[in-house]
């Protein structure tokens, strides 16, 4: 046995050779190809919006999660990371009220690391911080392949998003959101694309920065959704206002229990028709499910007929 192995020789190759521009080249790509980016971290990432004004600075891509209303800021970086974008990538956050934050550079030093490590331990289980480095490689001159590498991440995060089903809650999520869009699967389609894990479940209405969906919440409530984020807080208090100058020809159709909600510093607003459940999902048995989604099938039709024409005048 020959005991010389020949191995190949792996390149690094700097994204410039590609990419001539961070702002104009990569970011565009990113865009285009994130799911890339999603399916390395775990999430479904949908909706990807570039340059997105935040004051006088430019989120580089802002986008959502499928099937929740987390929102995801991505910033991104030739080159070694410095003070001045993880300053960047604080105020965006604030900016957009996302929940999940992403830093892409091609290499991150000791101490942003560390500034990280800190912010997803000091944060709650729906925050997310994310140092993640793009590669490009290629083996022997062969054609460059691109990858991601995840430099750090929340310490529960590999665990808490296995596979839908690996852990109780999320069984019994996708047990309960499965029955339900069986029920809704001829009037709204590819329900069954988005992640059934969360607590909340929705899809766009066709009106950009309109989306509608249901949610279980801690008070034990399941509720029928609109959640409104066009992208700019004014506009999104306006449309607030419109819906509520309607309020009694909405209760003439959807009854007393439409609510409103919107929260100094909290972009995203949103009306929802609450109902009061018996259990949280954990303690649902068979009936209570099945009353759950007999309601919804009565009221959601009603509920988006509703708003569906109001909202297309705002």
């Amino acid at each position: 046995m020959d005991d010389k192995l020949d191995f190949a020789t792996i390149e690094e190759i700097p994204l410039r050779t590609y990419f001539s521009r961070e702002d104009t080249n990569f970011t565009p790509w990113l865009r285009d190809n994130i799911q890339l980016l999603g399916d390395k971290i775990g999430i479904d990432i949908v909706d990807p919006s570039t340059e997105v004004p935040i004051g006088t600075y430019r989120l580089d891509i802002l986008a959502n999660e499928s099937g929740t209303s987390r929102k995801i800021a991505i910033e991104n970086q030739f080159g070694i990371t410095d003070h001045d974008h993880l300053g960047k990538l604080l105020t965006y956050m604030a900016g957009v009220n996302a929940d999940v934050v992403i830093w892409v550079a091609e290499g991150f030093k000791d101490e942003h690391i560390t500034a990280i490590n800190h912010l997803n331990q000091i944060s709650n289980s729906e925050t997310a911080f994310f140092c993640i480095k793009p590669r490009l490689i290629r083996i022997d001159k062969s054609k460059p392949a691109f990858e991601f590498t995840i430099i750090t991440q929340p310490d529960e995060w590999e665990k808490a998003n296995k596979p839908q089903g690996s852990n109780e809650l999320e069984r019994e999520y996708s047990k309960f959101w499965s029955l339900l869009i069986d029920e809704h699967a001829d009037t709204i389609p590819n329900l069954k694309s988005r992640a059934l894990k969360y607590n909340s479940l929705g899809f766009r209405s066709g009106k950009p920065g309109f989306t509608y969906g249901w949610r279980f919440t801690r008070e034990k409530t399941f509720d029928l959704v609109l959640w409104i984020d066009t992208g700019d807080y004014e506009q999104n208090q306006n449309a607030l206002i419109q819906l509520k100058n309607r309020k009694d020809e909405i209760e003439n159709k959807l009854g007393k229990n439409v609510r409103y909600f919107c929260k100094e510093n909290v972009r995203m607003v949103l009306v929802y028709l609450k109902n009061d459940i018996r259990s949280d999902i954990l303690n649902l048995d068979d009936n209570e499910r099945k009353d759950i989604v007999e309601w919804s099938t009565k009221w959601f039709p009603k509920f988006r007929e509703t708003f569906d024409a109001l909202i297309k005048e705002i």
